[in-house]
């Protein structure tokens, strides 16, 4: 019997499994930030740091019952609430937002 061991090339990354997330928060964002309550804040452009040693490359940022996925390593355009969240949770470098 042969046993599968997991190596870097069967091991999908997060943002392989998330990547739709994030695209449908960057394309839904006025509507998703409507129903999180922040439709009249406006949008700040900010640098998501890759985290060393983490797998995670995508953060997920829950507003009001509203969920936002953002890819990690990019450069992003989130609403203000949701960047002092991150900022908050030591998600985002103080400086950034």
């Amino acid at each position: 019997m042969a046993v599968k061991i997991n190596t870097t090339q069967t091991v999908e990354k997060t943002s392989s499994a998330l990547l739709n997330k994030c695209e449908a928060t960057k394309k839904n964002m006025k509507s998703l930030m409507a129903k999180a309550g922040c439709a009249e804040g406006k949008l700040v452009k900010v640098f998501l740091p890759l985290i060393p040693g983490c797998k995670d490359d995508v953060v997920f940022v829950g507003l009001n019952g509203v969920g936002f996925y953002f890819l990690r390593g990019t450069t992003v355009q989130l609403p203000e609430a949701v960047a002092a969240i991150l900022k908050n949770t030591g998600n985002l470098p103080k400086e950034e937002a």
